[in-house]
């Protein structure tokens, strides 16, 4: 039978003053302050569930007219807005 080593014990994150450089970073990165709010003009990413087919389908729209997905996107929504109050 191969002999194996057992696995390694995980350190405990400590807030004592034998605390690595690694602990106290961890722990000053939980501060007190407010964190700050993403910008509203960031950009994140939308999941959406559709047929295969309409995926395929949207995507050969944005092409033909040279806007990416993302951009047509955003110009369906606005004009959906605009129209539906």
């Amino acid at each position: 039978m191969a002999k194996m080593s057992p696995p390694p014990v995980k350190k405990k994150i400590s807030k004592e003053k034998g605390a690595t450089d690694i602990e106290k970073v961890i722990s000053s990165a939980k501060s007190k302050e407010p964190m700050a709010q993403t910008p509203p003009d960031a950009i994140k990413p939308l999941q959406l569930k559709i047929p295969e087919g309409r995926k395929n389908e949207f995507k050969a729209y944005a092409a033909m007219r040279g806007r990416s997905m993302n951009a047509l996107f955003l110009d369906m929504f606005e004009e959906y807005k605009d129209n539906h109050h």
